[in-house]
């Protein structure tokens, strides 16, 4: 295998050779709880009354969360000053679920550490890089193979201080590989909280419409009672079958857990079956309900799905009942529905009979009442409503799926040097022929570019040109280094590698439209227009500091009220009064005039007296440059 200028072989695969792999315990401190200074349930106690404990049932997705906090006495607390937990450190598993890790982001008061976890301080490299680089899957697969070389589901401290972790010697570098896998974390984040929010809100809405406590409008009429026995039966799933009958088969069967985790069976999690001629099993049909038989708690037993498609040979799985209406007046949606609500969970616990396992009696289940609208059409409206809050939930569901897929892929790439994001200590001949180019322009570009469309699409003069100065504009008025190398050309600053650049994001994520029109003159007119996806841009947008995006979203109100030809005189001025503050030149009117007509020949097509009227109008709005960024010289 060929290895690329600038990269070496080693024992984790290619990395770039001003990177080096040092063990964990050569860049960190690392410290579990010393076996006599253990503890017992004893020297637990309340709220408020000692420290928190952390273990790691307390670690989900790289994220500490505390709900179901623990504490332990003062005392204990006290006792191991080397494993108290600080904002800035790293928890680790080494027993359990091995490797499992969480960056301590916040302040979160005194804690300590549970004999699971080992915590990992005084890091000499950048603390989140760090946290980062542990969760990647060569890590993963590190531990893995430690151990499946020992006895029981541990790693011992020796092993984690040799865990090999892969630096790049420039901590600037650290830091905005870290500062990248934060924006996309922060995505995941703000997406999870959506997510929960939603979830309350169809929780509170099924609290409400299914007891009959609010009423949609156009419904008045009373409701009914119905025992479940005289509105439908029941039927059992598959019979008489072995391991050997599932994974292959010419026919398909419902999950277990397909029941369980949707209100609306997913056909995508259709298992396999083989079911043999003159088998006699039940075929589910459109419309039935389906119910689990036995958990090993009660609260779970009797969690309800419904079959929304059509299918010729669907069964299913043993561990379930289906049940099929037989009154037309009933809507099998609406009783997922009210069978997945609290009343509904509360009428399924109540049915529940076992001590170590709960199972559900079809005897009972039949004898049961249920109150419902008496007409169709309000059960049709409320169950209506509910899947399209579902709906709303399964979409942002989907999107965080792709956020963490995007950032798999970018741990994998950042973590071993494949994409630098600053400038290397050596040439570096790219990994990837061709694509050096995009390697150093930030995520960042692609998600202002993306604001910028989606505010400014619909102005006058819109197109590739105008995005292009604006996004000019931004930049420097907002100090954001999107990897830029602007050059003269003739309608202002032009950075065409950092718009092929946004180009390819807009037609990977699909966050905004790109047409081409070839008009009279031969050239080419690139228009953008967002799609309905640009939200996910726009909640990439939000999560910059508030003032910032103040000062951006004035001037681009300012810029949605000019013409192209006022925008392009705007950034040239910018950019040639910027020119002279970063060499200290004289700055005059009549000296950015003169610069600016000395940018190209193109410049002489604008009248004097409107470039002078923008240059009072940047005097008089502040668009007044700094000196910020780099110089823009010619090609």
């Amino acid at each position: 295998m060929d290895i690329p200028q600038g990269y070496k072989q080693t024992e984790l695969g290619i990395i770039p050779e001003d990177w080096e792999i040092v063990n964990l315990g050569s860049v960190a401190k690392i410290n579990g709880r010393i076996g006599f200074r253990g503890y017992t349930t004893a020297d637990l106690v309340g709220v408020g009354q000692g420290a928190y404990t952390i273990g790691g049932k307390h670690i989900t997705n790289m994220v500490l969360d505390l709900h179901d906090a623990e504490y332990i006495s003062w005392q204990k607390y006290y006792e191991s000053p080397e494993i108290m937990v600080r904002k800035g450190d790293i928890v680790f598993a080494q027993r359990g679920t091995l490797g499992k890790s969480a960056f301590i982001v916040n302040d979160i008061g005194p804690a300590t550490i549970n004999p699971s976890l080992v915590l990992i301080n005084k890091i000499k490299c950048d603390n989140e890089y760090l946290s980062y680089w542990l969760q990647c899957d060569k890590i993963v697969e590190y531990i893995c193979s430690i151990n499946s070389q020992t006895s029981i589901p541990m790693i011992t401290q020796n092993q984690i201080e040799h865990i090999p972790v892969v630096l790049s010697r420039i901590k600037a570098e650290q830091q905005a590989i870290a500062e990248a896998l934060g924006d996309i974390d922060g995505l995941i984040a703000t997406l999870d909280k959506k997510i929960a929010k939603k979830r309350l809100i169809k929780q509170g809405a099924m609290s409400q419409l299914l007891t009959g406590k609010k009423r949609l409008p156009g419904f008045s009429d009373p409701w009914v009672e119905k025992k479940l026995g005289e509105i439908g039966y029941t039927y059992s799933g598959l019979t008489g079958k072995s391991k050997d009958d599932f994974g292959q088969g010419n026919a398909k069967y419902i999950t277990f857990l397909n029941v369980l985790a949707n209100p609306i069976l997913k056909e995508n999690l259709f298992g396999s079956i083989t079911i043999r001629e003159n088998e006699q099993q039940n075929k589910v049909q459109f419309g039935d309900l389906f119910f689990n038989t036995s958990s090993e708690t009660p609260e779970d037993v009797g969690t309800c799905a419904v079959l929304l498609s059509y299918h010729e040979e669907l069964y299913l799985n043993s561990f379930c009942f289906g049940y099929r209406l037989t009154d037309d007046n009933v809507l099998g949606l609406y009783l997922a529905y009210y069978f997945r609500s609290r009343l509904g969970r509360q009428l399924m616990t109540s049915l529940a009979q076992g001590a170590t396992r709960y199972n559900l009696s079809k005897e009972l289940f039949n004898a049961s009442r249920i109150i419902l609208p008496e007409t169709k059409d309000e059960q049709i409206a409320i169950a209506t409503m509910l899947n399209d809050m579902d709906k709303e939930i399964d979409d942002l569901e989907a999107q965080r799926d792709k956020y963490r897929l995007l950032k798999s892929g970018m741990m994998q790439k950042l973590l071993t040097g494949q994409i630098r994001l600053t400038k290397p200590l050596t040439n570096v001949v790219p990994l990837v022929p061709g694509d050096s180019a995009v390697r150093e322009i930030p995520v960042d570009a692609h998600i202002w570019a993306g604001h910028i469309v989606n505010r400014l699409w619909q102005s006058k003069g819109w197109g590739r040109t105008k995005l292009q100065k604006s996004l000019h504009l931004v930049g420097c008025y907002a100090q954001l280094d999107l990897g830029e190398e602007y050059i003269r050309n003739t309608a202002g600053p032009d950075d065409q590698r950092l718009m092929n650049y946004i180009d390819r994001k807009f037609k990977q994520y699909r966050h905004v439209n790109i047409e081409k029109e070839r008009l009279l003159d031969g050239k080419i007119h690139y228009t953008y227009t967002p799609t309905s996806r640009i939200q996910e841009e726009e909640m990439a947008y939000e999560r910059y500091p508030q003032d910032i995006r103040e000062r951006v979203d004035n001037l681009l109100d300012k810029l949605n009220l000019m013409n192209l030809a006022e925008a392009e005189i705007l950034s040239t001025l910018y950019a040639v009064w910027n020119n002279r503050i970063i060499k200290g030149e004289r700055i005059t009117d009549d000296l950015l005039v003169s610069d600016f007509y000395a940018w190209s020949e193109h410049k002489a097509d604008f009248e004097e007296r409107k470039v002078r009227r923008m240059l009072d109008y940047m005097c008089k709005e502040n668009i007044v440059p700094i000196g910020w960024g780099k110089y823009i010289d010619e090609k």
